[in-house]
């Protein structure tokens, strides 16, 4: 890692020796000298990171060169290589005076800093020259970009015996159950875990399944705000314990549910929130309000977590036979394409034995391996010093030696993913910014820095030091993870550069730490001037958007800064001229201030959430070096930046407003070469179809997600240019992934949508208009559409009007998975030809005010809402036998349900009717549904009765709910033969609510059997 910084020192510094600058003031010696200091310990640099693990002193050492490193950077930063720059230092001007005399008084310091280390070098008998290594661009070009999930080996039998466990009836006196999976770091426990999480048999067996990352934060709070965000797939807003407790027991209340605690940690001295017997009592206390059958998997290194955790005994994971380890190893190592040549074999097998059974280990060997080709090279690995480290566990080893076998860069971006806690799920373009940001990655010949950075993650997830990678197809977006001991590596490696203050670290000192994460914690929390000693500060940034802790006091004034996230309140930009990364959240701002044109060297500002900002500044474009422009729900902004083409570096743009003032219409992007997403408002506004070809959208093929949008103007403008022939005009590059077009008024769709030439590869496509529309564009033949939304088009009658599609080979929406249709009041079906194969890959499908549509046969359909529902539309629903979830809301018309509307619904297990206000009776079918787990009927304010007989089938049935059906009188004595039933909540019901009261009420006799029973 010193390497590293050393590296990106010698770059700065050598040009800076040439410069004007340092000849006028007569440092040109010094800085001569300086270079040459740094050139005789770059030499000895290689030997002293090989032998820092087992010599202290060494390693203290070198972190002593970071840190001067560190600071010598950020001297070098603010020295001027341009003649321009030059003009302004030297004259006369007092403030100019004292700069340069600040900057020659560092210098100088720095020099005699440096001196001394390299005087220290000579201590530690450190030999000269550097270990061949593959060219890192070479070994980078040679990464697959494909992400590749390693196959698992030798698990088959510990799974069965989860799975098995899981799938068996609960003894009678375990209500919830707790099974512990026991292992050392590194065995593939979580991995495990995860194959019993997705074993489709473990599915159908739960009604919920949630997956939390404990590691060593057991606090009940942090448990049961990840299981709120888990099964409301979102941040859960902040609220006290109480609160929590009640949220998470409405959540999981009669619902046999399948809870993953993965990674828990005992207390102990080093573990202060570690688990602890009074803890796991209060937790199990609000998770025992599930259903019968509900179980906990916990993995963990620890026998006594298992102790106090555990109503079974727990699984204990072996180590991999060798055979099973190489099979890992050569995965990684061989590959699909490269020779498994005996010699290397034969060495290879050696290897594997060091990994003393740990899959983790074998893969990282195997990723060592993939680069090197000759025997000589293996039997380096095989023979390295790293196998004779004391004090290190055999995994530790292995992933010691993955490290130094990778390039300075490789090694520095790996190092600095320590700032982030255990367990977190990283976002990976996120990484790349701040790897951007703190200068790690710069670009190459043919390579921008961003795609240098894509080819770093790359090498590093081959490497084995990132996993459990997922990506989401409609954000584009990838997430991964690294394992707890490759934590534990980076954290070894990072040292004081990198910290993440929690709660429970807030008061070590920080003079140290050169990249700062905060998790959690409130600015009311911090010392005065926290960080004002902290030397050679480069990163203050928040864990997923968490209310940076701001305040005057908190920024430091120094120069050092290269990323900052900041909330609550707008800093002072003027001693900020370092930054590379700018993140504004949640500020309540109509305008940014001048002054952040101020920042030349920014690289990357985002702006988020600041819903009041109605502009952007107008000399936005001094800021040259800009690649990154992020703005995200700024939902006010109603003005760019004059003259955008003068930030000819732009490569990410992800909103544009055209207007009709000079400096904003869309040839302003004509020459930007962007990529990633751009939204562009305003069309309305586009003057000519020149302007619009201009935009030259066509030729930008990084693109992958665009949206194209009109405002509504209410009759009061009209626009210049028809919405039609400025559709036209903005074709996109056939690489696009999403599309979306919002408040088209066109009435036809443009060529490059009726002939596919640009929407082949999409999947996902939003299309809204404002009524004008007849007709689709041929949506059903794009081969990897997975969502498709459209709405508001009065005369649409059909999705797909096609007819030509005729046998399994044209099939129509082969790939699509979820289905929007809302506001398309004359829609009669899907399909104007409806065809056996259609929509073979369709699970989700939501319908809105679309009270004509007849639904056909759906067979792959799971999940069904429908709002604004018809009776003949409910007739159709019948079609879709194998439906899980049913939710119908809205209607006016339908007094009672149509008959066997449900006779066929076997597989359902989750009903909702609400908001029928003229229904009088349920249909009678519904007491057939087998399967049914969860019913509710709400705002039924005619419902005057249930079904009195059948309630015996429905034997599922776990959760009853009824709000606001004020008609209803009485439960049927059926309701006594509901068996599974765990929950009945009664709610705005006052007459069903009298006749339930405990002990007195005239139905209790029926419901005394229920476990909860909730009624207000």
């Amino acid at each position: 890692m010193a390497e590293a910084l050393l590296g990106i020192v010698l770059d700065n510094l050598i040009p800076f020796v040439q410069t004007e600058f340092a000849a006028f003031f007569g440092i040109k010696e010094k800085a001569e000298e300086m270079s040459r200091t740094l050139e005789l310990i770059k030499a000895v640099l290689d030997d002293a990171e090989q032998k820092q693990w087992s010599n202290r002193p060494l390693k203290v050492w070198l972190q002593h060169l970071k840190d001067a490193m560190y600071v010598l950077d950020d001297i070098l930063d603010q020295l001027p290589t341009e003649s321009s720059q030059l003009g302004c230092l030297s004259s006369l001007n007092p403030k100019n005076v004292m700069h340069r005399r600040e900057l020659g008084q560092k210098l100088n310091e720095i020099i005699g800093r440096l001196d001394r280390i390299a005087q220290a070098r000579t201590n530690f008998d450190l030999k000269q020259g550097v270990r061949e290594r593959p060219s890192e661009v070479v070994e980078w070009r040679q990464t697959s970009s494909t992400i590749t999930v390693p196959q698992v080996y030798g698990r088959d039998e510990d799974k069965g015996r989860v799975v098995e466990f899981l799938l068996s009836p609960s003894p009678s006196s375990e209500f919830l159950s707790v099974y512990p999976v026991v292992g050392l770091g590194g065995l593939g426990k979580t991995t495990l875990v995860q194959l019993v999480y997705n074993d489709p048999e473990v599915g159908t067996n739960f009604d919920l399944k949630i997956w939390v990352c404990v590691s060593e934060d057991f606090t009940i709070k942090s448990i049961l705000r990840s299981i709120l965000e888990a099964v409301k797939k979102d941040k859960s807003e902040v609220m006290d314990l109480q609160v929590m407790e009640e949220k998470v027991k409405e959540l999981l209340q009669s619902k046999k549910y399948l809870l993953v605690l993965d990674d828990v940690w005992k207390r102990s001295q080093e573990m202060e929130l570690g688990l602890t017997q009074d803890k796991w009592d209060k937790l199990r206390s609000v998770l025992s309000c599930g259903s019968k059958g509900s179980s906990i998997l916990v993995s963990t290194r620890d026998k006594h977590v298992a102790t106090i955790m555990e109503t079974c005994q727990a699984h204990h994971l072996d180590r991999l036979s060798d055979d099973d380890c190489w099979s890992l190893f050569k995965l990684r190592a061989f590959g699909a394409d490269k020779e498994e040549r005996a010699e290397l074999v034969a060495i290879g097998k050696e290897i594997v034995k060091k990994c003393r059974g740990s899959p983790l280990a074998a893969l990282a060997l195997g990723g060592v391996m993939q680069s090197r080709s000759t025997e000589k090279e293996w039997l380096e690995v095989q023979k390295s010093e790293v196998w004779s480290l004391p004090d290190e566990n055999d995994i530790m080893r292995v992933l010691r030696l993955s490290y130094s076998c990778l390039s300075p860069t490789l090694k520095q971006c790996f190092a600095f993913c320590a700032i982030f806690p255990k367990d977190t799920e990283i976002v990976k373009q996120e990484l790349i910014y701040l790897w951007m940001g703190n200068g790690f990655i710069s670009s190459r010949p043919n390579l921008e820095v961003e795609e240098v950075g894509h080819m770093v993650w790359n090498e590093l997830y081959q490497k084995s030091l990132f996993q459990d990678v997922r990506s989401d197809d409609f954000s584009g977006k990838i997430y991964f993870k690294m394992h707890d001991l490759v934590h534990d590596l980076a954290q070894s490696i990072s040292g004081q550069e990198c910290i993440c203050l929690e709660e429970q670290n807030l008061n070590d000192s920080l003079r140290n730490f050169h990249h700062i994460l905060f998790h959690r914690i409130g600015y009311k929390q911090f010392k005065e001037r926290a960080f004002e000693k902290a030397e050679s500060l480069r990163t203050l940034y928040p864990l997923n958007s968490y209310p940076f802790p701001f305040s005057s006091r908190l920024i430091p004034t120094n120069h050092s800064l290269r990323v900052l996230c900041i909330s609550r309140k707008i800093p002072s930009f003027g001693t900020l001229t370092c930054l590379r990364y700018l993140k504004l959240y949640r500020l309540d701002i109509k305008s940014l201030p001048a002054s952040i044109c101020n920042l030349r060297r920014l690289e990357i500002l985002k702006l988020e959430l600041l819903l009041r900002l109605r502009r952007l500044p107008k000399h936005l474009t001094r800021m040259q070096n800009l690649l990154h422009l992020i703005i995200d729900r700024c939902e006010s902004l109603c003005e760019m930046c004059p003259d955008i083409h003068k930030l000819c570096e732009l490569r990410m743009l992800s909103a544009y407003i055209v207007n009709s003032e000079k400096g904003h219409s869309l040839a302003e992007l004509r020459d930007l070469n962007l990529g990633g997403e751009l939204n562009i408002k305003g069309l309305e506004k586009v003057q000519s179809i020149s302007e619009a070809e201009d935009a030259n959208l066509k030729d930008k093929q990084d693109l992958q997600n665009l949206s194209l949008s009109w405002s509504r103007s209410n009759g009061k403008s009209k626009s210049v240019v028809g919405a039609e022939e400025v559709l036209e005009a903005l074709q996109p590059h056939s690489t696009l992934k999403l599309l979306t077009i919002q408040d088209y008024e066109g009435l036809q769709w443009p060529t490059w949508m009726q002939n596919n030439s640009a929407t082949y590869n999409l999947v996902f496509l939003r299309l809204v208009s404002r009524g004008k529309c007849g007709h689709l564009p041929p949506v059903g033949k794009l081969p990897f559409l997975k969502k498709l939304f459209v709405s508001g088009m009065d005369d649409v009658q059909y999705i797909e009007e096609d007819e030509s599609y005729d046998g399994v080979e044209a099939m129509p929406f082969p790939s699509l998975e979820e289905l929007n249709v809302s506001n398309l009041p004359n829609m009669e079906r899907l399909m104007k030809r409806e065809t056996t194969h259609m929509f073979p890959s369709l699970s989700k499908l939501y319908i809105y005010k679309c009270r004509k549509l007849q639904l056909p046969c759906l067979p792959h359909v799971k999940h069904l809402t429908v709002w604004g529902c018809s009776n003949e539309q409910l007739k159709s629903i019948s079609n879709l036998n194998a439906l899980n979830q049913l939710h119908l809301w809205d209607s006016d018309q339908v007094s009672c349900f149509p008959e066997g509307m449900m006779s066929n619904m076997t597989s359902l297990a989750t009903l909702e009717i609400n908001s029928f206000r003229e229904l009088k009776e349920l249909p009678s079918d519904i007491t057939k549904l087998t399967a049914l787990s969860d019913l509710t009927i709400s705002d039924c304010g005619k419902l005057e009765c249930l079904p009195e007989q059948g309630w015996e089938g429905l034997s599922s049935l776990r959760k009853l709910s009824i709000y606001y059906c004020k008609s209803l009188g009485s439960l049927p004595d059926g309701v006594r033969h509901l068996t599974s039933l765990q929950s009945l909540t009664i709610g705005g019901c006052p007459m069903l609510k009298e006749r339930c009261k405990q002990g007195t009420g005239e139905d209790w006799h029926n419901i005394a059997h229920v476990l909860h029973v909730i009624l207000w």
